[in-house]
């Protein structure tokens, strides 16, 4: 009974000593007040404040796609068509910033802020390409990582046909572009992901993917926003699979959701394997954590793309497939990489 006057008499007190009055002794209890009406409204209780834990999750690094890197001087001319390098680079950047942020994963810097930050410091190619430089421009740009490249060459080889038949010619077009990247962590310095590779786009490919109605009227122009789209694709799957890979989401009977959507690598009857994570992977004379060992434990089919997230079929099982499994795209035999001599892109599960 003490305890109890005692539990009172302080929960009484409590707000003089909020409100920085002198407690005073307990009053007489009052009489018992009415019921409240049935159609009073509940208190709304407060939003709980954000933790560092939370705010953590919800914060995603910075990436600044610095300029890629060309020879100012180069000229590129087909036929009479003359294509300006600053151009090319300004369109190829374009594709693969489009990319990387319907990948949700990047806070992604625009171009012009990148722009008037290097002119307010007098910095040129020059200075951001030096290795030394990467972790005061990156502190300038406020930014987590930087992404540095180079475009080294882009040709169209056109060989033209008569056809008898129909006095017309036929023309086959092989477009390349070749380019390197590197992505620098600002804090560190080191380089976290490597890119190279020279991508092509030929007459054929597009025949199988484009319709005759949609094609037969293309110019050169065209071929090359083409060859810009899947080479910025094909390159921005690398930096996502090798840092942010695919991962189931969520199950739901037979199905999975993927964490990636439309535009973002996932397509329509795509094939991936899933591996679940296992032990850290040390490297042997740094002893820093490189990644994690991988087991699968399943394969899946694209069933359904949207433009946050995809849907996929479980095709196959050979263990448990659990929220935060990595996901791998399966490489079709008939269109495995060729022999170029070409790095596989580093793999670094978890990631950064």
């Amino acid at each position: 009974m003490k305890k109890f006057l005692f539990s009172v008499i302080a929960a009484l007190s409590l707000p003089c000593l909020l409100f920085g009055q002198n407690a005073a002794p307990a009053p007489t209890p009052a009489p018992k007040p009415a019921p409240a009406k049935a159609d009073a409204a509940p208190p709304v209780p407060a939003s709980p404040t954000p933790t560092a834990e939370t705010a953590a999750v919800q914060e995603k690094a910075t990436l600044a796609l610095m300029p890629f890197i060309i020879d100012e001087s180069l000229q590129i001319s087909i036929n009479n068509q003359v294509l300006v390098p600053r151009m090319i680079e300004t369109e190829f950047s374009a594709h693969l910033m489009d990319f990387l942020s319907k990948s949700r994963k990047f806070n992604l810097l625009e171009r012009d802020y990148l722009r008037k930050i290097m002119n307010e410091n007098k910095l040129t190619e020059s200075d951001y390409a030096k290795p030394g430089e990467y972790q005061k421009i990156g502190k300038l740009l406020v930014a987590d990582y930087l992404l540095i490249g180079h475009i080294d060459r882009l040709t169209f080889l056109i060989k033209e046909q008569n056809i008898e038949l129909t006095g017309e010619k036929s023309r086959d077009i092989t477009a390349t572009l070749k380019i390197d990247f590197r992505i620098v962590e600002v804090k560190s310095g080191k380089i976290v992901f490597t890119y190279i590779a020279p991508d092509k786009v030929k007459s054929e490919d597009i025949r199988r993917e484009v319709p005759y109605s949609e094609r037969k009227d293309w110019t050169l122009d065209d071929y090359r926003d083409r060859l810009f789209t899947y080479v910025a694709a094909k390159a921005g799957n690398a930096v996502l699979e090798g840092i942010y890979p695919v991962k189931i989401a969520s199950l739901q009977g037979d199905s999975v959701v993927l964490n990636r959507g439309e535009g973002a690598g996932p397509m329509l009857g795509k094939k991936y394997d899933v591996f679940s994570q296992g032990k850290p992977v040390l490297d042997p004379d740094t002893k820093e954590i490189i990644g994690t060992e991988e087991n699968k434990v399943g394969s899946i089919e694209v069933s359904e793309v949207l433009p946050k997230f995809s849907k996929a079929k479980i095709t196959s099982t050979e263990g448990t497939i659990q929220p935060g499994a990595i996901c791998r795209p399966v490489q079709p035999a008939a269109t495995a990489a060729p022999a170029s001599g070409a790095p596989d892109p580093l793999r670094a599960t978890p990631g950064w």
